[in-house]
C-alpha cells in the first residue's frame, strides 16, 4: 500500500482496509468498519475507486454515516 494509502487508513478511524489492486488492473478497494456507510451508497461499505484522489475525496467524515 502506498504511503497515502496507508496514512488516509490511519487519521480515518471509519476505514477498516484498503486493498490497491491497480497492479492486477482493478481499482482500489475500500472497506468501512462495521457500523459505517458510504453517505451516496447508503448500506453499502465497500466502494472502489480508480486514483488516490479519489479514495481521499469519498472517504472524508462527510461522506460517511455512522449506523451504530
Amino acid at each position: 500500500m502506498s504511503k497515502t494509502l496507508d496514512k488516509l487508513k490511519k487519521t480515518r478511524p471509519w476505514i477498516a482496509f484498503i486493498d490497491d489492486e491497480r497492479s492486477i488492473g482493478n481499482s482500489i478497494i475500500v472497506t468501512l468498519e462495521d457500523g459505517y456507510q458510504f453517505a451516496d451508497n447508503l448500506g453499502c461499505g465497500v466502494e472502489g475507486y480508480d486514483t488516490v484522489e479519489q479514495v481521499r475525496a469519498g472517504t472524508q467524515k462527510d461522506n460517511i454515516i455512522k449506523t451504530k
